[in-house]
Formats: C-alpha cells, structure tokens, sequence
C-alpha cells in the first residue's frame, strides 16, 4: 500500500489493484489540506501526516472498510411532482411505495418521480446509488447522497421494472437492491376494441375512396393540363433567376479578385517588412562580433580603458538587439491572436515607475531627465501588459530622439470618458512627410535618433494595434527641432472581464 497525504485528503494505493482509497475530514482528519513533506513513520509502522489544523496518526493495519451493506428502500413517490396518497382501501394505491411490488398507471399519469434512501449511519454523504429503468433504460445511472430522486417523463404504455442499489462510505454496495414493477395502461383508442374498430372503418373508407377514385380519374387530364401550364410558368420564373444569380456570382468573382489583389499586396508589405527587421538585426550583431574582436586585442594589451568603453558599446547593441527582438515577438503574437485581452484595475503612476527600471539605463547613457506628472492616485481599467509595451516603446522612441541633457515628460488627464496619456519630447521632432509614414507596416521610415540610433518603427505598430485593441486611438503632435509629442487615449468604461 502507499500512502499520499494531498490537498484533499489522504489518499491509499493499492499497487495490486491500481485503485484508490480517498480519506477526508468526515472520516477523521483534522483537516483536507496537509502540508508537503510534512510525514513520518515509526518504528512500530505508525504513520504521521502534519495539516495546517494539526497533525493524524494511524497505524494502517488498523484501518479497516466499512463491510455493511446498506439496505435500500424506495420512500417516496410522487405524480407531476405532487405527493400521493398511499394506504386507501380500494384506491390507486393500496399499499405504501415502500412495500408495493407493482403499481398500475394510467397514459395520462406520464411525469412521475422515485425518492430512494439507502441506511448507513457512517459517513452517509459518501453513500452511492445506482437506478435503471428496465424496458427503457439499458444502462445504470449513478448518483450521489446529494441526489437521492429521479424524474422519468413520458414513458410508452407498456411493463418495466424499477431498481435502485445503494453503497455505504467504502462502496459497499447492495447488488440486491430494491425492485418495483410498474404497469402504465394504454389510452382508451389504443386497445385492441377499438383498434378493430378502426380497421373496419378503414376497410369502408378505401371502398368508399375507390369508387370516389373511378368518378375523379375522368377530370384527372384537365387538372393534369393544367398543371403543365403552372409548371411551364414557374419553370420561366425559375430561368429568370437562374439569369440573375449567375450576374451575381460574376460581381461576386470580381469582389473575390479584387480582396485577393489586396491580400498579396498586404503579404508584398509584410515581406518589406521582414526584410527590414532582418537588416536592422544584422548591424547591431555585426557591431557586437566587431567590438568583441577588438576587446580581445585590447584585452591582451591592457588597455583598460578601452576594453570598457568596447564593453559599454557591445552592450548598447544587445540592449537595442534585445529591444526589438522583443517588439517583434509581440508584434508576431498579437497577429497571430496570441496575446489575449485581460483588462484589470491598476494605478498608472505605479505602472509607470516599474517601467522606469528598465529605461532609467537608457536616459542616463544620454542624461536625459524622464519627468513624471502623473497623479498619484490615478486608477485606469486596461490590460496592463499591453499599456506597459505602449510605455516603454513610446518613451524609448522620445529618449532615442531627445538630444543629451534634454527631457522626455509622461502626462494623463481624464476627457470625455477617456484617459488622454502623453509622452513628450523637446527632441528633434518630425516633418509631416516622416508623421504620414508612421504606424503602417509597408512604408519605411529610416530616421536615426541624435546619436544615431536606428529603429524599425515596429514599436509603434505595437502601440497602435494594442490603443485599439482596448477601443482608442493614438496620433503624435510634433514640431519640427522642438519637439514631438505622441498621445494615445482609453475608455474608462472597459469592462474588466471582457
């Protein structure tokens, strides 16, 4: 045997048998939640599991199955879910349910339900049942202590038995069980009289329709004239609309040609894309391969100096490298519909200070001042993952595109149901050619930051599919060699289990 202590209980396996036998708080433990590695046995075979209400002991050999085989009596029984009256001296039902052997129905008694009980005192809410209709069921039914009735609805006239076995806590069970016969008698024109009946009415009807026939067959060719006449006509109807849906499926072609123009050109701009991103992979690793080779030089020269400013290079390019690896995995889930919406409750001022940890290196490299005028208390509605990677790609982008020594200011106000947050920069900003290039995926648009600093505009694609995916927008406001400003608004109204 091995003993398992779980979170519900504790648990024996018999290794022969492959079964297991599951002990709960109704059976004596101090509780259903026991503590993990918290066992021991002794010396003398006594076993120890510790739970959060104390601790149980046993000795296994001493634990012995419950081998009384409950009785099971059928207590109650009940005709469109109202009680009977049971007892009555030439009645329906003369005896009680409990010690009737058979009972007669009629058709119109057709939703009738059985309550069953089996005795067992010792832990009864782990007592089991099992019931079966025969002649209309052919297999058994099982339920628990919790559930001790069945309904049956609309059953055929006809003979069928009635049984229901009962297990006590350690599944026991009563094979035996209880029976009732039960008999429900056909409705009054489905008995064998007036069956009869009806088969002689029938033989005089065909006769009477036989001779009707011989009359009808002589106008039987004007109706069949006329016939062809409505044929013909709906047959014209019928070639006019045959006309008209082939000029359909024709416009519907064209449409079909058209969408599909649109989706290789939307592939073509997918391509242009990728090969974008792998040109921008591939100068940051030739920067890394290049300033690594040159370390090693310098390594075996000494030169300190220089082997942390190559070391402080190199790890620029992983950063940048990293960064839009990053982008670009999101950007890949989020098509491919594996980034879900979870809106939640959460303080955006917090938010914006977790995020700071990863960028603070990147302002400091330039001694830009990232400034916070969020309130304090400011709680929005939205998928936190998605408007962190909108905070970090947007701040990135302004801090790429600040000079050194400049400011990059986080701001939110309430307007209109929404929350208008803004990320700004005293940057170089953007002409109006580079802002229509922005957040499409088939323009490139190859402006460097002011330390020449590179980008894919992949992180603003992420930004605007995320805005939109919580119903918002984003646009940018700039001036240029003063400065951008990229704003972005939410609904306050989002549902949090959307």
């Amino acid at each position: 045997m091995l003993w398992i202590s779980t979170t519900n209980g504790i648990s024996r396996f018999n290794r022969r048998t492959q079964k297991f036998r599951n002990y709960s708080k109704g059976d004596g433990l101090q509780g259903d939640e026991f503590i993990r590695q918290s066992f021991m046995k002794t010396r003398k075979g006594e076993i120890y599991f510790g739970g959060y209400n104390g601790f149980n002991s046993f000795y296994p050999e001493r634990l012995n199955d419950n081998e009384f085989i409950p009785p099971v009596y059928i207590n109650d029984f009940q005709i469109f879910n109202k009680p009977i009256d049971f007892g009555v001296p030439e009645g329906q039902f003369p005896t009680y349910i409990s010690e009737a052997k058979e009972i007669h129905l009629t058709w119109q008694q057709s939703v009738f339900s059985f309550s069953f009980n089996g005795i067992n005192y010792t832990y009864p809410e782990k007592n089991q049942y099992a019931y079966i209709m025969e002649g209309f069921e052919t297999e058994w039914n099982y339920t628990n202590t919790y559930r001790r009735y069945v309904t049956y609805t609309n059953l055929n006239p006809g003979e069928y038995t009635f049984r229901v076995r009962a297990s006590n806590n350690d599944e026991k069970w009563n094979d035996e069980g209880v029976s009732l016969r039960i008999i429900i008698l056909p409705p009054w024109w489905n008995t064998l009289w007036f069956k009869l009946i009806l088969m002689f009415t029938v033989i005089f009807i065909v006769g009477f329709i036989f001779l009707s026939r011989v009359r009808q067959l002589k106008n039987q060719k004007l109706l069949l004239e006329q016939l062809v006449t409505v044929k013909t006509a709906e047959l014209q109807e019928k070639n006019s609309m045959l006309i008209k849906q082939k000029e359909e499926l024709y416009n519907s072609n064209i449409l079909l040609e058209e969408r599909r123009q649109n989706i290789e050109e939307l592939n073509a701009s997918k391509d242009k894309f990728f090969s974008i991103i792998a040109h921008d992979l591939k100068n940051p690793f030739q920067t890394i391969i290049g300033f690594s080779e040159m370390q090693k030089e310098e390594i075996k020269s000494g030169n300190f100096a220089s082997i942390e400013e190559y070391a402080r290079l190199i790890n620029t390019s992983a950063v940048s490298t990293f960064r839009l690896l990053e982008n670009l995995l999101e950007w890949a889930n989020s098509q491919r519909g594996k980034i879900l919406f979870k809106p939640i409750q959460f303080n955006l001022d917090e938010l914006f200070i977790e995020e700071l940890v990863a960028l603070n290196d990147m302002a400091l490299s330039k001694n830009v001042e990232l400034k916070n005028s969020l309130a304090d208390n400011l709680v929005i509605t939205a998928d936190k993952n998605m408007v962190k990677t909108i905070f970090r790609n947007l701040i990135s982008n302004a801090i790429k595109f600040t000079h050194r020594n400049g400011k990059v200011e986080i701001a939110a106000k309430i307007k209109d149901n929404h929350v208008e947050i803004s990320v700004s920069d005293n940057g170089i900003g953007m002409t109006k050619e580079s802002m229509l290039k922005l957040f499409r995926i088939d323009v490139t648009l190859t402006t460097r930051g002011t330390e020449n600093e590179k980008g894919t505009g992949l992180g603003l694609l992420l930004c605007k599919e995320f805005v939109e995916k919580h119903g918002g927008k984003i646009w940018v406001e700039t001036d240029p060699g003063k400065g951008s400003t990229f704003k972005f608004n939410l609904p306050l109204n989002i549902n949090p289990s959307a």
